[in-house]
């Protein structure tokens, strides 16, 4: 990715300025996002739609009747770079046939960021009252839930005179994302949201990673309190009003930009929860100037720079004081929890970037359709996608449609890129077998994308390897890691237990929706940054000198006895922040069990004195911060400060009972 200085002189992430052939303003280098002519992505510039990207045709009719003719379909809506004049809302399809689900696993997918535009017309209808705001893309409403929708590699423009204007009313659950994003606030008049994730509840968990929001009255908005956002290398510039506005969502952040004259994060619900790491708050000059972070639910702020700002962090909980910054190494709204002596901050494990891999010219893909293979007809596909894995090709695609696996396809040689253009896999074969053994290679990371397996209990992936290995926007995914490499973790959404032993996890929002244990950590390294968990079982089992951090999450405890406990540590380390959501009346009633040695013990729900109690939250509760961790290789956070706020100043005195 290009690196960028933005105006006040500070590198970035994003859009770059690139002179000479072509003089391009604001492309990114390498970013061409083109599919191959097979791959069953609908082109809105072909016929039957014919959109002009000319930037003076009205296109709102041709797209809005591509959306229509593909709903419930996984399919690819795409954009070749152009900008393509709209006049009304473009709204995420209603079904066609019995059966299909309304707004659901609808991906719209631009050519490039900088290159692929959709403008407003100037002073549009309906768009002119800021009470009454329309967007200029509708996700889906509040009835149901919209699985796998996108936004992917476009520029959205409000226009000029369109007061009422919301960029993108956001609607994904269990897995979606927003990616490579530009929203923009045209004319003085702004917009009212940039991304509106509180038009309707059960929004969400959803990843926003690589957006901007340029205006707005409010960059991000965000409300109720089943849902969770997870961001990453976001920013925000020029908001009138907040660049992030919650009102009860969960929301877990890393690497946010915000340049602004007001607040950056306004967390103003008592049951938002909001994480924010390694970000930089910048405050441009202001007559009123304020906080950067106003708190009045529950935050942990870590690694947080604030430069301009009068404080830091203003929080408005239990009398806790806020914090002056501009420096926050970490911040605690309410106390931490421990049952043995633990430091009272983060484990602090190792960050990596998820690694980037080039995408290759059309040219230069192959498809299991050059052996054989067929989408949609039953029959078996192993043998024509192994083929296509060793005919030296870097990137392997699946086209849109369903795939069958009935013996293991290994993957090696050149191969570092297998992506579904959003296609459909069923792996078929014996108990237990993976659909793909992922073994050493020539090219390193091998990335994974953009499937959705239709048998959530079977084993998609087997690493065998030690090169790093990313699996990114896919549903239904179960894993089992060995090898020893790198694994990375991206809008991902599994049915069924992951088991990490040798291998170190870096995850940035992972879904899970079945019953049971969801990640077993067994002497791995396992590093979370926002998850979302659904019914019965442990969240993260920790055992055998594992460690894991979980910044950030969301436990449903909708249905189901609980006799698990929500996190399990034994003889191992971890630090956990967690939101719990139960409207069913089941919440979990043992939080946390940590074993040392032959000591075990529990936190409950049940039997702490009033200085421990849990926070409560929508039938269940919050835990702002676990820590269980000692000695050697804990690491505590970036930055000169000293720990201050609402963390205890030391380890917190054994509470919860056990032996």
């Amino acid at each position: 990715m290009s690196r960028w200085i933005d105006f006040l002189g500070r590198p970035g992430r994003g859009l770059a300025l690139t002179l000479g052939a072509g003089l391009m303003l604001g492309v990114v280098h390498g970013e061409n996002i083109v599919f191959p002519a097979d791959a069953g992505v609908v082109d809105v510039s072909a016929p039957p739609y014919n959109a002009r990207g000319d930037g003076t045709k009205d296109c709102t009719a041709a797209i809005q009747q591509a959306l229509q003719d593909h709903p419930d379909g996984n399919w690819i809506i795409y954009l070749p770079n152009g900008t393509y004049r709209i006049s009304t809302s473009l709204s995420w399809p209603h079904p066609i046939k019995t059966g299909q689900s309304p707004q659901r696993a609808t991906i719209l997918q631009g050519q490039s960021r900088a290159g692929t535009r959709l403008q407003l017309t100037d002073y549009a209808a309906g768009f002119g009252t800021v009470g009454r705001p329309q967007p200029l893309l509708w996700l889906g409403d509040g009835l149901t839930t919209h699985e796998r929708n996108a936004v992917r590699n476009l520029t959205l423009h409000t226009g000029a005179g369109n007061p009422g204007a919301v960029g993108i009313q956001l609607n994904t659950s269990e897995q979606g994302c927003l990616r490579d994003v530009t929203v923009i606030a045209g004319g003085v008049g702004g917009g009212v949201a940039g991304i509106d994730a509180a038009h309707a509840d059960k929004i969400g968990p959803c990843l926003l990673k690589n957006v901007r929001v340029e205006g707005f009255e409010v960059g991000l908005r965000a409300a109720f309190t089943m849902n969770s956002l997870t961001l990453e290398h976001v920013e925000f510039v020029g908001q009138k009003s907040a660049g992030i506005r919650n009102r009860g969502q969960v929301i877990s952040i890393r690497d946010l930009r915000s340049t602004n004259e007001v607040t950056a994060i306004d967390n103003r619900d008592n049951v938002g929860m909001v994480t924010v790491v390694d970000s930089v708050l910048h405050a441009v000059p202001s007559k009123r100037q304020g906080p950067a972070i106003y708190n009045a639910g529950l935050l942990l702020a870590r690694n947080v720079q604030t430069p301009g700002y009068t404080n830091a962090i203003e929080n408005r909980v239990l009398d806790q004081p806020g914090m002056a910054g501009p420096e926050v190494r970490e911040f605690l709204s309410h106390a931490p929890f421990n049952l043995f002596s633990a430091p009272p901050h983060t484990l602090g494990l190792e960050v990596r970037e998820t690694p980037e891999v080039p995408w290759d010219p059309p040219s230069e893909w192959v498809s299991p359709l050059r052996f054989g293979g067929r989408p949609d007809d039953g029959r078996d596909d192993s043998a024509a996608l192994q083929q296509a894995i060793d005919s030296g090709a870097t990137t392997v695609y699946l086209p849109h449609g369903s795939w069958h696996l009935t013996a293991p396809v290994t993957i090696r040689g050149k191969v570092r890129r297998l992506i579904g253009c959003e296609a459909d896999i069923s792996v078929l074969g014996a108990i237990g077998a993976p659909g793909l053994v992922i073994e050493e290679g020539d090219s390193k990371p091998f990335l994974v994308e953009r499937l959705s397996v239709r048998s959530p209990q079977s084993v998609l992936l087997e690493t065998r390897c030690r090169r790093d290995v990313v699996v990114s926007s896919c549903l239904g995914v179960r894993a089992v890691l060995g090898g020893g490499g790198d694994v990375f973790v991206e809008d991902v959404s599994s049915a069924r237990s992951w088991t990490i032993r040798t291998n170190r996890v870096w995850a940035r929002q992972w879904n899970f929706v079945g019953e049971g244990e969801k990640l077993h950590n067994e002497g791995g390294r396992l590093w979370v940054l926002g998850m979302r968990a659904e019914r019965t079982g442990t969240l993260i089992n920790t055992l055998g000198g594992g460690r894991s951090e979980l910044l950030g999450g969301l436990c449903v405890s909708s249905s189901g006895f609980k006799l698990e406990p929500m996190f399990n540590l034994s003889d191992a380390s971890g630090s956990f922040s967690v939101a719990e959501a139960s409207v069913g009346g089941d919440p979990f009633s043992t939080i946390v069990t940590e074993t040392r040695g032959p000591r075990l013990r529990r936190l409950t729900t049940r039997g702490l004195g009033p200085e421990a109690q849990l926070p409560g939250r929508v039938g269940g509760i919050s835990l702002p911060l676990y820590t269980g961790f000692e000695g050697p290789g804990a690491q505590p956070p970036r930055g000169d400060a000293d720990s201050k706020g609402g963390a205890s100043p030391g380890a917190k005195p054994e509470a919860g009972g056990g032996k």
